[in-house]
């Protein structure tokens, strides 16, 4: 053990060529990991993530703020970061997410240069490699948020402060604490660290390093550097008071309705999940963290709780902690085990533990752990070099590949598109994608979602109030971006002639919803447009009161089939107190049905009431098949019929008499009654 200890901490005495490849594959990796599809997966951005989005903006005007009061208050380092990305890449989710993959890859330097000086040459190469393949500084660098920044600042606030300690360089001294100084501008989690800092000093202080804590004085230019840079945000803070504790208190286990009014088991409970979140289970947000269970199939519920560690890391990290705890009385393990400690206090004091935010302030430290085991394994005199260092190296590769597959699995997982709000932005992308329309939003939308707001920038979509109708239109094409599930009599102000074609929003889903719901309803008007003027199917007439007057198919990507309809009124038509008929399409092969859809017809979002001569409205359904569609054999058919009675609504021929009930579209319109389902 003695020499496992000396060949741990051993620092090379000069320049080493593999210890900066080492640093350099480590950097591409992070880089990788972090820069991959930034923009899509996850899929989003999410309201916290576009809440500084939109403070950016603001910046980008000139509101140069030093705290953010919007959504319980932020910090203002990564808004300012994000401003000079936005200005770089506009209002996009990449542009609110590079600051954080950029900052999370180039910490991989102060990671491996702060494990070095304290472990020695091989724990700080692993220990970068770790930082940049383990998932959850990974997918800190992946989402928008400030909580990113605090690991990267504390790796090179402690490099700093460790240099100045055994240099005991005055200069040093002050440029660390500018350094730790500007680390309160990053996450609240740093409130902190003032904590671990005091507590390292009378552990100082009882191991008889009083004087190396002095440093003859030059301590105090840490004091003045970190006042200097803490300066402006602490003036701004102590105006109003009420931002440094507003969002700590709605979280906090001493609120009555988080802790059910005994704080004291919450604390109990809260302590044991936070350090079970290492090797048992981690953070149970899917925002946060990845999948449990990682056989779980698209499409069942995705519940989250990834431990920190994977298999691969779970004794080396045990390794390494065994460690620490035996060598005690090195500052370094001291310390590192301090860190540990007392920055899971704002996970351990709060709801939800463990939260992987609020618990960012144990990183880079904790990725130390497992290095340390690592680097023990590395140097174990009793095993042949070939066969340890081989070792090494499997865990490292296979605990990257479980992040780079559990990441992929996660970010494709549709609850997690619903939980980061996927659905606003493909709503903010539509509105974009309808440059040549005027457009209009429902006013709930950008007030309700900020990532609307944002991804639209600049664009020039008009918000409404249902409840006053639609704004006047010039007469040209214009469309209308609608919440489905309140009254839609606004609507009534289409007038005929139009084409009105209807399309459902993609499906979203709340925190606290247990249902996924289409977010809002698209419809594109162009007047002038009759549903008389656009005959296209022969004898598309339904018992002369609904008209098939336009059908279109084509394949779809995996195995699906796009079918376009346009229904008109016909002369026998009456609204009928707003019934309306439902639509089946049948996709026949040569084996039978290989794929259907039954529903309203427009997907019941034209209401029944609407409904009037001269318009004519366009529904288009994505159908799946259990094989590709083949149109050299392959028919679909369309028909109506009345869901209360499953009665099918006759076709009319031009004798007036009623030959089937369904018409074939594809390949091409034959002679209704020629095929029998």
């Amino acid at each position: 053990m003695a020499t496992l200890r000396k060949s741990i901490l051993k620092t090379p005495a000069g320049p080493s060529y593999t210890r900066w490849a080492l640093l350099l594959v480590a950097l591409v990796l992070a880089a990788a990991l972090r820069l991959y599809r930034l923009g899509e997966w996850p899929p989003g951005p999410y309201r916290d993530e576009a809440f500084n989005g939109l403070d950016a903006m603001n910046v980008l005007r000139g509101d140069h703020a030093l705290f953010f009061p919007a959504n319980n208050g932020r910090e203002p380092g990564y808004i300012y970061l994000v401003a000079l990305s936005v200005a770089l890449f506009g209002p996009t989710t990449f542009a609110l997410r590079l600051p954080a993959a950029l900052i999370g890859a180039l910490a991989t330097v102060p990671v491996y240069l702060l494990g070095q000086t304290w472990f020695g040459r091989v724990t700080g190469a692993l220990s970068a490699i770790l930082w940049a393949t383990t998932f959850w500084p990974v997918h800190l660098g992946r989402i928008g948020l400030r909580a990113g920044l605090l690991a990267p600042m504390l790796a090179l606030t402690f490099w700093l402060g460790t240099l100045a300690f055994s240099r005991r360089s005055a200069t040093l001294w002050f440029v660390a604490g500018i350094a730790y100084g500007f680390t309160f501008y990053t996450y609240l989690g740093v409130r902190f660290t003032p904590l671990l800092l005091a507590c390292f000093a009378i552990y100082l202080v009882a191991t008889g390093r009083r004087e190396r804590l002095w440093a003859g004085g030059r301590v105090l230019w840490f004091v003045a550097g970190s006042g200097l840079a803490i300066a402006p945000l602490a003036i701004t803070l102590a105006a109003d008071p009420s931002l440094i504790i507003g969002r700590a208190g709605q979280v906090s286990i001493l609120n009555p309705d988080v802790s059910d009014g005994s704080p004291a088991r919450a604390l109990l409970q809260n302590t044991g999940r936070a350090f079970g979140m290492f090797l048992w289970r981690g953070d149970d947000i899917l925002r946060h963290n990845a999948l449990l269970d990682r056989t779980v199939l698209a499409g069942d519920p995705a519940k989250a709780g990834r431990p920190v560690f994977d298999l691969m890391m779970a004794v080396p990290f045990i390794a390494g902690l065994a460690w620490c705890v035996r060598h005690w009385r090195l500052p370094a393990a001291a310390f590192l085990l301090l860190w540990q400690v007392i920055m899971l206090f704002p996970t351990i004091l709060a709801e939800d533990a463990p939260h992987f935010l609020r618990a960012s302030g144990v990183l880079p430290g904790t990725v130390f752990l497992p290095a340390i085991g690592l680097s023990l394994l590395w140097n174990w005199v009793r095993a042949p070099q070939w066969a340890r260092r081989t070792a090494v190296l499997v865990l490292l590769a296979g605990s990257a590949v479980l992040t780079a597959t559990d990441y992929a699995r996660y970010a494709r997982q549709p609850d997690v598109g619903y939980l980061f709000e996927s659905a606003a932005a493909e709503l903010a992308r539509s509105i974009k994608s309808d440059s040549e329309s005027a457009v209009l939003v429902d006013r709930r939308f950008p007030e309700g979602w900020p990532s609307i707001p944002f991804l639209l920038g600049d664009h020039p979509a008009t918000p409404f109030d249902p409840a006053s109708g639609l704004p006047p239109m010039s007469g040209g094409r214009f469309v209308v971006y609608a919440w489905p599930y309140d009254s839609l009599d606004f609507l009534a102000g289409v007038a005929p002639p139009a084409l009105v074609e209807v399309t459902p929003g993609p499906a979203a889903r709340g925190d606290l919803e247990s249902e996924a719901y289409s977010l809002y309803t698209r419809y594109a008007v162009t007047p002038g447009r009759a549903s008389a003027a656009a005959v296209d199917v022969p004898a598309g007439n339904f018992a002369d009161r609904f008209l098939l007057t336009k059908a279109d198919a084509r394949p779809a990507p995996v195995d699906a089939l796009e079918v376009v309809l346009q229904w008109g009124t016909g002369d026998a038509f009456t609204a009928d107190g707003g019934r309306l008929p439902s639509v089946f399409i049948h996709v026949n092969g040569p084996e039978g049905t290989i794929g259907q859809y039954d529903g309203p017809i427009s997907g019941g979002l034209w209401p029944g009431n609407l409904w009037q001569t001269g318009l004519t409205i366009g529904e288009s359904h994505t159908i799946p098949l259990s094989r590709p569609f083949d149109p050299a054999r392959d028919l679909v058919q369309v028909g109506l019929y009345w869901p209360e009675t499953g009665q099918r609504l006759p076709l009319v021929g031009s004798t007036g008499q009623p030959p089937d009930d369904r018409l074939i579209i594809l390949p091409e319109a034959v002679p209704a009654g020629s095929e029998s389902e």
